[in-house]
């Protein structure tokens, strides 16, 4: 079964919800910048080969807990 979450992800311009296959995340690390960021690296790589990372809207632990749930 895939499963879905919805992630809040900013950019320099804007906010959006993204959603993202649970299976498709590899790592997740707090914002060393804010304590109610979080960014998430995807298990897929972009056209010219560097990880994908997403600047999630969300603090670290309430990620992790969200996606151990």
């Amino acid at each position: 079964m895939v499963k879905f979450i919805e992630l809040k992800v900013s950019d320099e311009v804007e906010q959006k919800t993204e959603l993202v296959n649970i299976a498709s995340i590899g790592r997740i690390y707090a914002d060393p910048q804010s304590t109610s960021r979080s960014i998430v690296e995807l298990n897929y790589q972009s056209v010219n080969d560097t990880p994908v990372y997403l600047e999630v809207d969300m603090p670290y632990e309430k990620l992790r807990l969200t996606l151990l749930s």
